[in-house]
């Protein structure tokens, strides 16, 4: 069995950011925006085979996420 490594970014905030922040995650990356009202929580789970990919893949999407949530 190969090693897997793994990790969760979670989000809250306005709805209307969640689902801007989900339109930036590539394809392939699994992800849940729960919306109640105004209220979102999006969580990213981001998987790969070596600790290097999973940083390079984490680092991405806070550099895609970073100018969005405002």
């Amino acid at each position: 069995m190969a090693e897997s490594y793994s990790t969760s970014l979670e989000w809250k905030g306005s709805s209307e950011i969640g689902k801007r922040l989900t339109e930036l995650i590539p394809s392939g990356i699994d992800y849940k925006l729960s919306d109640e009202g105004n209220l979102a929580t999006l969580i990213v789970n981001v998987v790969s085979d070596n600790l290097e990919s999973l940083r390079i893949s984490v680092d991405s999407l806070l550099a895609l996420f970073s100018d969005q949530d405002q």
